[in-house]
């Protein structure tokens, strides 16, 4: 049985080649009907391939034959349920762990297949979005190639999108690229936030003082997660020692609209890095003091409410707040 697919692959390698032969002739409907065929060997591949999913020596020969690189070419123009194949194709490679060293060798060899992963996130395509996050997870190498490319920069824009699908959809992978297992990997993204800390925290802010609710929820539920992880202390003790960041906060905290809650919450997590820090610059000081009553009245508010807990935090947040005080004039 499975050596019949590895000839449906060499017949799919094949049918792929001719349907791009014809692309540059064909409109977007030939084009679909083009795939067909192709469609039809694919889906006879992963009947097969769903039965045996350890048929790693099949899965092989779809790297041999660059139809990984070609089914993501054509994945546009395909039906639902050869998109759903396309992708199943893709999990199951990306899931083999014992051809992992040619996976990767694969990627390394074939970059533009990231530069088409990352396009589809703008076309609300879930199917490449699971491709590409899978890519990610499974890959050192893909996540290394996505952070330190001007790839990344293209996803400050698509989380951005005021179309909810393809944003939160777009903030799954960005958050699948910024919070990592591997310490490896880890250490990647501390550096990559270092050397780009000023681009990256100003995109950011953009995202924070636009229009669109999810938008701003989402982002502030992101950079919390990042300020908190342990290796991006500095990165953290960096970002809370600017003023802007700690102004744009108490915006979104002392917010009077009652749809911003979701917000409030997010931005509550953010804003306790400032409060808590033993060692708050000058600055800092001067912003939290200057807005004191401000910051106070909404946090007792929050306090009062029953609808969302904050936790011990917030008394503690309170506690700090109150004990600030006017820095005492020099006596001559």
């Amino acid at each position: 049985a499975m050596a019949n697919v590895a000839r449906l692959m060499i017949v799919l390698a094949k049918e792929c080649e001719q349907v791009e032969d014809k692309l540059v002739r064909l409109d977007g409907k030939e084009r679909s009907d083009a795939c067909k065929k192709m469609e039809e060997i694919l889906s006879k591949i992963m009947v097969r391939v769903r039965k045996n999913p350890d048929s790693e020596s099949v899965l092989k020969k779809a790297l041999d034959l660059q139809i990984l690189k070609s089914v993501l070419f054509h994945h546009p123009h395909l039906s639902q349920a050869g998109k759903k194949d396309s992708r199943g194709l893709w999990i199951a490679v990306l899931g083999a762990e014992s051809i992992r060293e040619e996976t990767t060798l694969y990627f390394q060899q074939n970059p533009e297949m990231l530069m088409l992963l990352v396009h589809g996130a703008s076309t609300k395509d879930i199917h490449i979005g699971e491709i590409l996050r899978a890519s990610l997870t499974s890959l050192s190498t893909a996540h290394y190639m996505v952070l330190w490319s001007p790839l990344i920069w293209q996803y400050f824009q698509f989380v951005g999108s005021e179309d909810f699908e393809l944003s939160s959809d777009a903030f799954k992978t960005f958050r699948n690229i910024m919070i990592r297992k591997d310490e490896k990997e880890k250490k990647s993204v501390t550096a990559f936030l270092k050397k780009n800390f000023d681009l990256f925290f100003k995109c950011f802010s953009q995202l924070l003082t636009g229009e669109t609710y999810h938008v701003k929820k989402y982002a502030l539920k992101l950079l919390s997660e990042i300020l908190q992880k342990r290796e991006n202390f500095t990165v953290m003790v960096k970002y809370i020692g600017i003023p802007s960041n700690l102004n744009l906060m108490i915006d979104h905290l002392c917010a009077d609209e009652t749809r911003e809650k979701g917000i409030k919450f997010e931005a509550f997590h953010v804003f306790k890095f400032f409060v808590a820090n033993p060692n708050k610059p000058a600055k800092i000081l001067s912003v939290l003091r200057g807005r004191q009553k401000e910051i106070l009245r909404t946090l007792v508010e929050l306090q009062n409410q029953s609808e969302v807990d904050y936790g011990r935090e917030l008394a503690l947040l309170i506690d700090r707040l109150t004990q600030l005080k006017a820095p005492q004039r020099l006596q001559y």
